[in-house]
């Protein structure tokens, strides 16, 4: 079971890396926040006022979580396509592996800042 205080407490339920109480997105819907609230996280947390951009430039690491989460899941799914179906031609298999880029952005967008912040930031009980 995922307990407060883990780290993967706050990236799996949406929670701030440092009280896990109040939320990091505005939502906890991936693809709402991606594209009614132009994928901006809240800049503060409601419940402890921590600020979420540690620096300037801040979340341009998280591109690095997105592109290894990006290319894992292109390997899982394009090994287990190209071995449960036989003959796939290869044009097909970029084919799907491309329509499920982009349909998986979103959520590779909302865990990879998540994450990213979740490695410099821990949990602490005591509130500012």
């Amino acid at each position: 079971m995922i307990k407060k205080g883990s780290k993967t407490y706050s990236i799996f339920f949406n929670k701030c890396p440092k009280c896990h109480e109040g939320k990091f997105w505005h939502n906890n819907n991936p693809y709402l926040n991606f594209f009614k609230k132009n994928s901006i996280t809240n800049s503060n947390c409601d419940k402890c006022n921590f600020f979420y951009e540690i620096e300037p430039g801040f979340w341009f690491g998280a591109m690095y979580v997105s592109y290894a989460i990006a290319v894992s899941l292109v390997l899982v799914i394009g090994i287990l396509l190209y071995n449960l179906i036989d003959n796939i031609n290869t044009s097909t298999l970029v084919l799907i592996l491309s329509i499920l880029i982009i349909i998986s952005s979103p959520i590779n967008h909302f865990f990879s800042r998540l994450i990213w912040i979740n490695i410099f930031v821990n949990y602490s009980k005591k509130r500012k």
